[in-house]
């Protein structure tokens, strides 16, 4: 799955300062184009057309939240084994299965989106909302579109058309603002959602079409296949739900703990916690990109050189290729703490004046912020780990690793709320530190023995 990193590596590769500006742009709306372009258009709306949404302004951006978190939970696991199945499908050519596995995979999760949220629905009482059928409408259709984007934002790798890819996410993030601007007048908080919820389904229909032309639809049929490979991968399946569960978990416990409440619904939402924490998510897009250009290829190269003929080479060449995919994973790692640690560092130390310069110094704590820039570095790390961990067909040890971190981080951030007052975010950095040291300390163990566990698992 490794496929348009390869083709953003020779762009950067040209050597060129524009080539360099060009790989690492193309790399960040890739990695992160819907959660990127989510922020930046729930902050225009905030900062620029507030009007649309001013009958209940948090009642927007909370519904936003909630379907980018709960979402998350429902697909996180998902889309790994989804992500593992197509990978599959490419290293034995069987290129004929990946279009129905796409098609399988958006069947399954419309109808597993659908019902989680309408039971939702009937929980809470929107009647306070003019014009609540929109709204609850806008709400269903938000959360279907929202998980088959995580879908296709990991089908996506297999294109290499970047900048169609590029100007889908621009053409739903542009029709997301007008659609809230304009409907918002009309309909109030209910029109801004079915708005938002509008251009996000342009991104989905836009990449779904573009994915017609790499790998086009022959027949109509579900690829029973794909759902048979969850029963295999059930590792994976794990490692998705128990880490997307983490990084929200200490989230979800102060909104329900210490959080206000929007009368007559489920709805929770900490506002000293929350505003920081997705800025402070924007600053691992630095470190996934170059996990994603560079660490990430090069590993690719040299673990596909020693894996492919691993049962034919004589020992002397396992061993000298082995030794040459160590070193590029030792340098990719290093790579990615060196680069993130200047993005990081250079926030912390300009910290006050991007706070001004976005409007927020009087609304954050800038302790709680740089608690969160720390446990971020630290997140992004974790997950890059544990994606080596499966390439090395380590799915025991990652599925534990993610495990722990939701473990800890409830642990944690219970503890703080309950026992011993902590700045928020607190819990959620430590669960991230021990998490990128249980990882790296089985890959240390490891890696250097990996021809032996695979010899010992044929």
């Amino acid at each position: 799955m490794a496929g348009i990193g390869f083709e953003l590596y020779k762009i950067l590769h040209k050597g060129t300062l524009s080539s360099i500006v060009q790989a690492f742009f193309l790399g960040m709306i890739i990695v992160a184009g819907p959660w990127i372009l989510s922020v930046l258009t729930i902050y225009i709306i905030q900062t620029y057309t507030f009007g649309a949404i001013a009958d209940n302004p948090s009642l927007f951006t909370v519904s936003i939240v909630y379907v980018y978190a709960f979402s998350l939970f429902l697909s996180g696991g998902f889309h790994y084994v989804f992500s593992r199945y197509i990978a599959d499908q490419l290293y034995i050519e069987n290129y004929e299965t990946i279009p129905t596995a796409l098609l399988t995979a958006i069947i399954i999760i419309t109808i597993l989106s659908i019902l989680p949220a309408l039971a939702f629905v009937c929980f809470n009482d929107f009647s306070f909302i003019q014009f609540q059928t929109l709204y609850i409408l806008s709400l269903v259709s938000l959360f279907v579109v929202i998980n088959i984007l995580w879908i296709m934002l990991v089908y996506i790798a297999l294109l290499k058309a970047y900048y169609k890819i590029f100007f889908s996410y621009l053409a739903g993030t542009i029709a997301s603002i007008y659609g809230v601007l304009y409907l918002g007048k009309l309909y109030g908080v209910a029109g801004a959602l079915c708005g938002y919820t509008i251009g996000q389904a342009v991104i989905v229909l836009l990449l779904i079409t573009i994915s017609q032309f790499a790998y086009p639809l022959k027949k109509f049929v579900v690829n029973k296949e794909f759902i048979a490979s969850f029963k295999e991968h059930k590792r994976i399946f794990l490692m998705g739900c128990f880490f997307n569960m983490a990084i929200w978990s200490d989230k979800m416990l102060y909104w329900f703990l210490k959080g206000q409440h929007i009368p007559g619904t489920l709805y929770y939402y900490y506002i000293t916690y929350d505003i920081p924490v997705f800025l402070a998510y924007l600053t691992m897009i630095p470190g996934l990109v170059y996990f994603l250009i560079i660490a990430e290829t090069d590993f690719h190269k040299k673990f596909f050189e020693f894996i492919s003929q691993i049962l034919e080479d004589p020992f002397r060449y396992i061993q000298l290729k082995k030794q040459k995919m160590l070193l590029s994973l030792k340098n990719g790692i290093k790579g990615i703490i060196f680069f993130q640690s200047i993005w990081t560092v250079g926030i912390l130390i300009k910290l006050p004046e991007i706070l001004d310069f976005l409007g927020y110094s009087h609304t954050i704590n800038i302790h709680i912020m740089r608690i969160l820039l720390i446990a971020v570095f630290f997140h992004m790390l974790t997950l890059n780990l544990m994606i080596y961990l499966l390439y090395m067909e380590l799915q025991f040890e990652a599925a534990m690793a993610a495990c722990l971190y939701l473990i800890l981080n409830i642990a944690a951030t219970l503890f703080s709320i309950l026992y011993f007052p902590l700045l928020p975010g607190t819990s959620y950095m430590l669960a991230s530190v021990a998490t990128t040291l249980y990882c790296g300390y089985h890959l240390y163990k490891k890696a250097p023995i990996i021809d032996f566990i695979i010899f010992s698992r044929i």
